[in-house]
């Protein structure tokens, strides 16, 4: 069973001083997802609820991120303690930091809330994060409605690009990546390159040496990178 108390000790030997080997990181996410979970634990995960929260937002990108792009180092560190970075990928020489983020959190909360109370979901409505609440309750009210490519195209971008003006910050200047965790599995995979171009521009402006965004799926990670 994949309970708090399992939870809580994968917490300490990621945040431990000198982490975990990145291989043994990779192996006990995947053997800790594969055990059970009461259906409370699950949907707290799935909500982004404490504790779940650090394993959903931030370690569990970071492995989808690792996995796609075949991203090589000898250990990985979460310091877990809410400060910059939000993860270290160590060898003898250097450390290099990530930053996460989620793009269209807020969003994402009420869509999962939605799903896990009717077990019926909408997979998009397209409202800013930083709209006020009153927009999201009446969205939410409505019945659901189809969504074109271009609408679910350009939210992804607002979301994206809302993420990166948060980040455009100088004391991120010695943390090598960001990390952008999106809902990419709304569209085919081809039709993000029509917004690639925007995003990289802005992403220029950031002090991260590099930018990427990945997906929220598992079993086959995906992203692409803007800067």
């Amino acid at each position: 069973m994949f309970d708090i108390e399992k939870l809580n000790e994968y917490y300490n030997n990621l945040s431990a001083q000198d982490g975990m080997s990145v291989v043994d990181f990779q192996d006990r996410q995947t053997t800790l997802f594969a055990l059970d979970r009461n259906i409370d634990d699950l949907n707290d995960y799935r909500l982004g609820i404490k504790p779940w929260k650090k394993l959903r937002d931030e370690i569990t990108p970071v492995s989808r991120f690792l996995k796609f792009y075949h991203i090589e180092a000898d250990r990985i560190r979460f310091p877990l303690d809410n400060n910059t970075p939000d993860c270290w990928l160590l060898n003898d020489s250097k450390g290099l930091g990530i930053e996460v983020t989620i793009e269209s959190g807020r969003e994402q909360y009420y869509l999962t809330k939605e799903m896990i109370e009717t077990s019926i979901g909408r997979g998009f409505i397209g409202i800013h994060d930083d709209a006020p609440q009153v927009d999201f309750d009446n969205r939410m009210s409505r019945p659901r409605v189809m969504y074109t490519t271009d609408q679910a195209l350009d939210a992804t971008k607002r979301g994206i690009l809302r993420c990166l003006s948060k980040k455009n910050d100088r004391k991120y200047k010695k943390i090598f990546y960001l990390l952008i965790m999106s809902r990419l599995n709304s569209l085919p995979k081809e039709r993000y390159g029509s917004i690639t171009e925007e995003l990289s521009q802005e992403a220029k402006k950031l002090p991260f040496q590099e930018v990427h965004i990945i997906g929220n799926t598992d079993k086959e990670p995906w992203g692409f990178q803007i800067k």
